[in-house]
Protein backbone atom coordinates (compact mmCIF):
# COMPACT_ATOMS: atom_id res chain seq x y z
CA UNK A 1 0.00 0.00 0.00
CA UNK A 2 0.75 3.66 -0.52
CA UNK A 3 1.75 5.49 2.59
CA UNK A 4 -1.66 7.36 2.14
CA UNK A 5 -4.10 4.15 1.63
CA UNK A 6 -2.02 2.86 4.72
CA UNK A 7 -3.67 6.41 6.92
CA UNK A 8 -6.91 5.66 5.38
CA UNK A 9 -6.21 1.62 6.67
CA UNK A 10 -5.77 3.86 10.07
CA UNK A 11 -8.79 5.83 10.23
CA UNK A 12 -11.08 3.02 8.40
CA UNK A 13 -10.34 1.08 11.93
CA UNK A 14 -10.82 3.55 14.01
CA UNK A 15 -14.59 4.79 12.56
CA UNK A 16 -15.38 0.92 12.24
CA UNK A 17 -14.49 0.65 16.39
CA UNK A 18 -11.93 -1.54 15.93
CA UNK A 19 -9.34 0.11 17.01
CA UNK A 20 -8.98 3.53 19.02
CA UNK A 21 -5.42 5.00 17.93
CA UNK A 22 -2.74 3.83 15.78
CA UNK A 23 -0.69 1.94 18.60
CA UNK A 24 -3.38 -0.16 18.81
CA UNK A 25 -3.77 -0.89 15.05
CA UNK A 26 0.10 -1.70 15.38
CA UNK A 27 -0.82 -4.34 18.10
CA UNK A 28 -3.28 -5.76 16.12
CA UNK A 29 -0.77 -6.36 13.26
CA UNK A 30 1.78 -7.66 15.36
CA UNK A 31 4.42 -4.69 14.93
CA UNK A 32 5.76 -1.68 16.88
CA UNK A 33 4.60 1.96 17.07
CA UNK A 34 7.76 2.69 15.19
CA UNK A 35 7.19 0.30 12.76
CA UNK A 36 3.13 1.85 12.05
CA UNK A 37 5.10 5.78 11.76
CA UNK A 38 7.42 3.89 9.23
CA UNK A 39 4.72 2.40 7.32
CA UNK A 40 2.51 5.57 7.24
CA UNK A 41 5.80 6.83 5.77
CA UNK A 42 6.88 4.20 3.44
CA UNK A 43 3.63 2.37 2.85
CA UNK A 44 3.88 -1.56 3.15
CA UNK A 45 4.42 -4.35 1.68
CA UNK A 46 1.73 -7.46 0.39
CA UNK A 47 1.67 -9.29 3.62
CA UNK A 48 1.09 -6.42 5.81
CA UNK A 49 -2.16 -5.70 3.29
CA UNK A 50 -3.29 -8.37 3.19
CA UNK A 51 -2.92 -8.73 7.32
CA UNK A 52 -5.01 -4.93 7.29
CA UNK A 53 -7.52 -6.44 5.02
CA UNK A 54 -8.46 -9.69 7.21
CA UNK A 55 -8.51 -6.97 10.41
CA UNK A 56 -11.17 -4.50 8.50
CA UNK A 57 -13.05 -7.51 7.67
CA UNK A 58 -12.95 -8.91 11.24
CA UNK A 59 -11.00 -11.97 10.52
CA UNK A 60 -9.36 -13.80 12.93
CA UNK A 61 -5.60 -15.66 12.40
CA UNK A 62 -5.76 -18.99 10.19
CA UNK A 63 -5.18 -21.87 13.07
CA UNK A 64 -6.98 -19.79 15.73
CA UNK A 65 -10.13 -21.06 17.05
CA UNK A 66 -10.43 -24.20 14.35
Amino acid sequence: MAPKDFTRWLAEMKAAGLSKSDAECGRLLGVSANAIVGMKKNGTDKRTDLACRALLHRMIPYGVGE
